[in-house]
Formats: structure tokens, C-alpha cells, sequence
């Protein structure tokens, strides 16, 4: 493989991940006032368990279709069919269109059921106001698979920035409403903080509105070109709609039935939480504050690393296909081999990072109502620190999985993954709490990585020596961290809340800049960012003095 291609595919993967991770952090930064907006933590809950049904049938909805249309256009276009592409891009676009409309009316009709089994009898909560949540969240399901069909060609034109551009719009259109909309509602005309939430769940459709139009403008223009090179390529397109529809259910449907069954860690969590919290004696207090936390707080705090997922797999699919549709094995498991050792090298410091600055998070980010309940809340993101990375190698691996054809295997290992979950969760909720819940994660997840890898090893023959080599140095990487943080919190850089949110922002930033800074020090001793990310300051050095 060479070197301008090597360079690509981490250029593509680090340019998808650093748009997804714009659009998270954006998330983060307008969730600090939004949470003081919601005004309770029975608020909080709505919104989270809210976000956590609607992020679950987004995710079942457009997770196949797509990579599905990422594959095909990338495959076609390596061969200089570029009228089969458009094809692919019209029927795509019909196809989510439908879907996305089933679904929101699937949330409609099923919105009252869900509130009454979510929504416990003997707990603070009201299951009409979090039903009408459900009905406002639902809209966005019909927009969004639109919104990513379009992204999906793009994605499979390798041209991530405008795939990237488009995901940090959404977000910013996304904070821009939510925070104008309910400020207004909850300050200017003081209705209850109840339409923050309203407004919170509703702004996703804002959002992907605002986000289409945009990329229709950009499609108007990119068009013209794709319709000149179709016109002008020699080969003549013979594909008809039912192959193409054929094609993108073969490579969709273990996408949803991963999804389906992956992403439903989340939803089996929230389904479990409020009754196993109660039968391990929690006080109706704690459900609440744990309950919040865990959808919400942690789904932000997790979604830090867990932005390299979908970034990195959105990257190295188009890649991945195109070396499989030439044959050519050895790029295919170099690509793997890449893709894997960057993603661990990211992944695995930063989710460390939420374990040791777990409090500090809590207490800048989203700090409890009760000042009391922040260590609980800490300790709730340690225990699921280790489920967050889990969670960002996962979808990498599957996305490998079936992009090398090996459909079956993903889908045999995500239904064992959630047999495995459904099984211990409520047990483990019931005699453990929390960390109990956390470990059940842990457990079904680090079994699904255990037999993708070992499968990937025996049917592809990857050779993980190097990646083994580099893991040694990341870990103890992260050893570094954790003595570096010690030092700083014994400095004084502890952010404690007593010293108040401003402050204990400066401290979490200079603690955790140099705690980072260490690690980057010792891998680039180690020579890590300059195999993995091209990084090297000599190299850069030396072209400035010339």
C-alpha cells in the first residue's frame, strides 16, 4: 500500500472523527447550561431516557443503510461507473424517506406503552409528560435517515469534510434552538421547566432540517460534476433498481440486525434501571439522581471517546471496499491493522481519563442538584469508563467485519452479546447496584471483541504482533496519566465544588492538559504518533529551516 493512500485513510479517519468530535463536544458545552435549565432531576431523566429511545431507533434505522450506500458508491466509482452511483443515490434517498417515516410512526403508537413501563408507579416521574417527550423526539426520526443517506454518498465519494462539515452544523443548529427555545419558554414566559425538555427532544428535527438544506445547496453544485463524468465514462450502466435494492439490503441488514441487537445495551439499561435500582434498596432519591446520571451525564461524558466508532468507520469502509472489490488481501488487513492501532491508541487514554477526572467532570459539566450526590455520580462514570471504551472499539470492529463478508460472524457475536446483557443485567442491578450493571456491560461486550477479533485473525491471518507491542506502550501510557493526575490533585488541581464551577474548570483543564501532554510524551518516546499519526516534529522541523 502506498504511502499517499496510507495517509487517506488516516487523513479521512481522523477528519470523520474530529467532525463527529466537534459535534460532541458542541453537545457538551450547550448540555452545561441546558442541564441547569432543566431545572430537576426528574427533568433530567425524561430527557435522557428520551434521547436513549430515540438514539436507539435512529441507530437501528440508519445504521445499515448508510454504510450500505458508503460500500456501493465507493465500489462503483473505483470502477469509473459513476451513472450506477447517481442510481445508488436515488433509490437510497426513496428508501430512507420510507423507513424513517415507519419509524416515527412506530414511536407515536408505542410512545404510551413505553412511558408506562419506564416510568415507575412508586418513583418521582409522570408518565404523560415523558410519553409527550417520546411524541416530540419522534419527528427527528424521519429526517435524520434522510439527512444520512445523503452523507452516506459522500461518505462513499471519500470526501469526509463535507461529511464532517455537515455533522457540526446539525449540532450547532441543535444547541442554537434547544437554548434559545427553552430559555425563552422557562425564563421569558416561565412556563414549567418541563418544556425544556419539550424543546431539548424537538430540536434534533431543527437540527437535521437545517443540516439538509445545506447539503442539498452543496449537492446542487457536486452534481453537475458527477453528471458530467457519467456521461462522459464508456461503460454503460446495465444495473438495474432491483439489483441495486438487492444489494443494499445484503449489506444493510446485518448492519440493523447489529444495530439492533448492539445498541441495545442502552436500552436494556434504561429498561432495567429504575427496577433493579428499587429491588437493590436504593431510596426513591438515589433511583432518581442514578437513573439521571447514567442517561444522561454518562451518555455525554461516554460519548467523548465513543466518537471514534462511527468516525473511524465511516473512514476506512470506502477504503476497505474498494481493496476488497480488487482482491487485493494485503491492503485489506494493513487497512484493519492501521485502523485498529489508532483507534486504541485514542481511545484508550481518553477513556481512561474519564476514570481518573471522573469527579472534577462531574463537578464542572453536570453537577448534581444535591451538592452530596456528586461522588455518587463520579463513581457511576468509572464503573462505566471501561464499558465507554468497549463501546468505541466495538462498532470499528463490526464495521470490519462486515465489510471484509463476514456478515454472520458479526451478527452471531452482537446476539450472544445481548443474550449475555439481558440475562445478568436485572440480577446484577438487583444484588450489585450500579457497578453491578456496568460489569454486566463489560462482560457482554468484552465477549463480543474476544470472538470478532479471533475470528477476523482466523479468517483474515492478521498478524496482531505490532498491534500487541503498541497496546503494551498505550497501557502504560496510561499509567503515566494516573501518576501525573495524582501529582496535580496533590498540587491542589482536585476541582472540588467548594471552590465553584469556574475555578474547578481551570483545574480539570491544566490537570488534565498535562496529565495528556505526559502521555503524548512517552508514546512519542516509543514512536507512536509518528508510526500512527505521521507526527514527526524532526521531519517538520527540518522542511521549516529549509
Amino acid at each position: 500500500m502506498s504511502s499517499n493512500t496510507k495517509k487517506s485513510i488516516i487523513a479521512g479517519a481522523l477528519v470523520s472523527s474530529a467532525g463527529i468530535f466537534f459535534s460532541k463536544l458542541i453537545g457538551l458545552l450547550y448540555s452545561i447550561p441546558f442541564n441547569d435549565i432543566l431545572g430537576s432531576s426528574v427533568n433530567v431523566l425524561y430527557y435522557g431516557m428520551t434521547q436513549t429511545w430515540y438514539m436507539y431507533l435512529l441507530s437501528v434505522c440508519q445504521a445499515g443503510f448508510p454504510f450500505a450506500i458508503a460500500s456501493l458508491v465507493a465500489r462503483y466509482v473505483s470502477k469509473g461507473d459513476y451513472e450506477t452511483s447517481l442510481y445508488v443515490k436515488k433509490i437510497s434517498s426513496r428508501l430512507m424517506i420510507s423507513l424513517g417515516f415507519v419509524m416515527m410512526l412506530l414511536l407515536i403508537i408505542f410512545s404510551t406503552p413505553i412511558a408506562e413501563m419506564m416510568i415507575s408507579s412508586e418513583g418521582e416521574g409522570n408518565v404523560a409528560d415523558f410519553r409527550w417527550a417520546l411524541v416530540a423526539s419522534s419527528f427527528a426520526l424521519f429526517f435524520v435517515p434522510i439527512l444520512s443517506s445523503l452523507r452516506g454518498y459522500y461518505q462513499g465519494l471519500k470526501e469526509m469534510e463535507i461529511y464532517s462539515f455537515s455533522q457540526v452544523l446539525e449540532q450547532l443548529a441543535n444547541a442554537t434552538f434547544v437554548l434559545v427555545a427553552s430559555s425563552v419558554a422557562v425564563y421569558l414566559f416561565c412556563k414549567d421547566h418541563l418544556w425544556a425538555v419539550y424543546f431539548g427532544v424537538f430540536s434534533t428535527s431543527v437540527a437535521a432540517i437545517t443540516a439538509l438544506i445545506h447539503l442539498k445547496l452543496y449537492d446542487r453544485k457536486r452534481m453537475v460534476q458527477i453528471r458530467e463524468l457519467a456521461k462522459k465514462q464508456e461503460m454503460k450502466s446495465s444495473v438495474s433498481a432491483k439489483i441495486i435494492i438487492k444489494e443494499l439490503l445484503i449489506v444493510s441488514i446485518p448492519f440493523m440486525l447489529v444495530a439492533l441487537m448492539g445498541y441495545s445495551d442502552s436500552i436494556i439499561n434504561t429498561f432495567f434501571l429504575s427496577k433493579g435500582l428499587e429491588a437493590h434498596k436504593y431510596s426513591a432519591h438515589e433511583v432518581t439522581v442514578i437513573a439521571s446520571v447514567i442517561t444522561y451525564s454518562l451518555v455525554k461524558l461516554s460519548s467523548i471517546p465513543m466518537v471514534l466508532g462511527p468516525g473511524f468507520s465511516s473512514a476506512i469502509i470506502p477504503h476497505i471496499s474498494s481493496a476488497m472489490a480488487e482482491n487485493n488481501t494485503k491492503t485489506v488487513k494493513k487497512n484493519i491493522c492501521e485502523c485498529i492501532d489508532l483507534v486504541l491508541y485514542i481511545a484508550i487514554p481518553v477513556a481512561f481519563c474519564l476514570f481518573v477526572f471522573a469527579e472534577p467532570l462531574i463537578v464542572t459539566l453536570y453537577p448534581t442538584k444535591v451538592a452530596a450526590d456528586i461522588p455518587l455520580a463520579a463513581d457511576i462514570v468509572r464503573w462505566f469508563s471501561f464499558v465507554a471504551l468497549l463501546n468505541t472499539i466495538l462498532p470499528v470492529i463490526n464495521s470490519i467485519l462486515i465489510a471484509t463478508n463476514m456478515r454472520r460472524t458479526s451478527v452471531r457475536n452482537i446476539f450472544i452479546q445481548t443474550i449475555i446483557k439481558f440475562s445478568l443485567s436485572f440480577l446484577s442491578l438487583k444484588y450489585f447496584g450500579y457497578p453491578g450493571l456496568a460489569v454486566s456491560s463489560m462482560i457482554a461486550l468484552g465477549t463480543n471483541v474476544v470472538l470478532s477479533i479471533y475470528e477476523m485473525t482466523k479468517v483474515l491471518h492478521i498478524n496482531w504482533k505490532y498491534t500487541f507491542h503498541k497496546l503494551i506502550v498505550i497501557v502504560a501510557g496510561c499509567f503515566v496519566i494516573w501518576g501525573v493526575a495524582q501529582v496535580m490533585f496533590m498540587l491542589g488541581f482536585d476541582s472540588e465544588y467548594e471552590a465553584g464551577r469556574m475555578m474547578a474548570l481551570i483545574q480539570l483543564l491544566v490537570a488534565g492538559g498535562v496529565s495528556a501532554l505526559a502521555y503524548f510524551i512517552f508514546t512519542y518516546i516509543f514512536q507512536l504518533p509518528q508510526v500512527l499519526l505521521k507526527l514527526d516534529f524532526n521531519k517538520i522541523l527540518a522542511k521549516i529551516k529549509r
